[in-house]
């Protein structure tokens, strides 16, 4: 199974878009429970705010700096490089989904209880949240 296909498949379980993203990109060494706990925090536009960076963005983020950031203080050109490949990653994101924030993506802020019930009535997190973690995925596949 592909890093895409694990990630579909976690979201298609139930699991939020930062979820799925970080804990099919994370590398060895951080297990699948405490990866998919890390995660939860960023789901739904951070805390299900609706306001923040979509899910799927935080994942990729923190699969990014999970891979290349900076370990330690002496470590300046690795805090750079991960830097650059998030902004790579923001600009390519963007580009594929109009925005990097869940509330611009999805067309209403989720943060209320009315327009959560709102959102799932009319299946927005099986469209457009779930098209913005195929296209997180295949991002990444390209920057890592």
């Amino acid at each position: 199974m592909t890093k895409k296909e694990k990630a579909v498949d976690y979201y298609k379980h139930g699991f939020n878009c930062s979820q799925t993203v970080f804990t099919a990109y994370k590398q060895d060494g951080l297990d699948e429970a405490a990866a998919l706990k890390l995660a939860t925090m960023f789901g739904a536009g951070v805390a299900c705010t609706g306001k923040g960076l979509c899910g799927a963005v935080s994942g990729a983020l923190m699969a990014i700096s999970m891979k290349h950031g900076r370990g330690d203080v002496k470590s300046v050109d690795a805090k750079y490089k991960t830097y650059e490949l998030g902004k790579k990653f923001m600009d390519d994101f963007k580009k594929k989904n109009s925005s990097c924030i869940c509330e611009e993506i999805i067309g209403i802020n989720i943060g209320t209880p009315e327009n959560l019930k709102k959102a799932q009535e009319t299946k927005f997190f099986e469209t457009k949240c779930f098209d913005a973690v195929k296209s997180a995925c295949d991002i990444l596949e390209e920057l890592l």
